[in-house]
């Protein structure tokens, strides 16, 4: 069972996961070592699955950010699942329900770069586009 300072603690990590265990504790008024052991207690319990780094796209050539629903026809979806590393430019796929099977984020280098990766996509089922325009940044929820 989490209590506050567990969810204060996942609440800083969120938002700037490179903070010292020290500037943690100040923040949440514990102690340097009651804060690292929760922190341990969240990573041993799987609430914390990983520490991770955002990187800016954008600035290695990719500023084309496209969302690409599928839909399959026969079995062609577990294809594409186990085929789904073949496609660097996929940042996430995600299986949902409603019209599509799936749901996937990529970055481009342009227009150019989208028309070779439907091609691609198309081999595997019908892939509808839409382009990024900007993103609305959003804080992590948290109870």
């Amino acid at each position: 069972m989490l209590d506050d300072f567990d969810y204060r603690i996942l609440q800083i990590l969120t938002e700037n996961s490179r903070l010292s265990y020290a500037e943690i504790g100040r923040i949440i008024s514990l102690s340097q070592s009651a804060t690292k052991g929760r922190v341990q207690n969240l990573l041993e319990s799987g609430t914390i699955k990983q520490f991770t780094v955002e990187v800016d796209h954008e600035k290695l050539g990719y500023p084309l950010k496209v969302v690409i629903s599928l839909k399959f026809k026969n079995d062609e979806f577990r294809r594409f699942i186990n085929d789904v590393n073949k496609f660097p430019e996929i940042l996430s796929c995600k299986r949902v329900t409603g019209e599509f099977c799936l749901i996937t984020e990529c970055i481009l280098k342009d227009s150019r770069h989208l028309e070779q990766l439907i091609d691609r996509l198309i081999a595997y089922g019908i892939p509808t586009t839409a382009i990024q325009l900007s993103e609305i940044e959003t804080k992590p929820f948290l109870t």
